[in-house]
């Protein structure tokens, strides 16, 4: 993936060209990634103006820029307290797990340029078309054993996609309006109505939250 940022020329929000990394301007005459980046709206800004929008880049304004689309993926979250039975008696506990939990859309950011991806906000490809967030509720009647911890857990499914960044700015940032970073970004949006629940069971005097924690 190329390194350094390329730079459209727009009429009316129409791509025109893009300007590949052989014809670019000096790298120390470019915006950083971090720059570009970091004034997205979201960001914590930069020296340059703030952008009106940043969006997934795709091959209607470049050759060179493509959205890659990533098999779905499945995160687990706790949902609700964790219930005890810890206290040395030999009997069962029969116990209420669930709650309620709000997931929502993830930017990660494929470099480390110093600023994270979490704040931003960086519409286009899926993420225009879904909703960003949701809530995930539900409760089950459960029995713990003596000696045991036990938290229930939603499994959320994400679709995946990884772009390079197109940054629009309302006036001319180096002598461009839209600017293309060459550091790519992966979004994770949740699938509405796509979740699996489980029991997360775990020894007492071990960490209940760890859902790496087999014990």
């Amino acid at each position: 993936m190329f390194s350094r940022a390329l730079f459209v020329l727009s009429v009316l929000g129409t791509c025109l060209a893009v300007y590949t990394p052989a014809t670019v301007l000096a790298r120390d005459e470019n915006p950083s990634d971090q720059d570009l980046l970091a004034s997205c709206p979201g960001g914590p800004g930069s020296g340059l103006a703030r952008a009106d929008r940043c969006t997934l880049a795709s091959l209607e304004c470049s050759l060179y820029v493509n959205i890659v689309n990533n098999p779905q993926t499945r995160l687990f979250s706790l949902l609700g307290d964790v219930q005890l039975n810890c206290g040395g008696s030999s009997d069962d506990i029969d116990v209420t797990l669930g709650g309620q939990t709000t997931v929502g859309s993830t930017t990660t950011i494929s470099a480390d340029i110093g600023i994270e991806g979490g704040g931003l906000s960086i519409g286009g490809g899926i993420e225009s078309s879904i909703e960003n967030s949701q809530t995930i509720s539900k409760q089950i009647s459960f029995t713990v054993k003596p000696g045991r911890q036990a938290v229930f857990v939603a499994g959320t499914a994400y679709n995946s996609q990884t772009g390079n960044v197109q940054v629009n700015f309302g006036s001319r940032q180096l002598g461009h309006f839209i600017w293309i970073t060459g550091t790519t970004v992966t979004q994770l949006s949740p699938v509405a109505n796509d979740v699996v629940f489980d029991v997360h069971e775990t020894a007492c005097g071990t960490n209940p939250r760890d859902l790496n924690n087999s014990s």
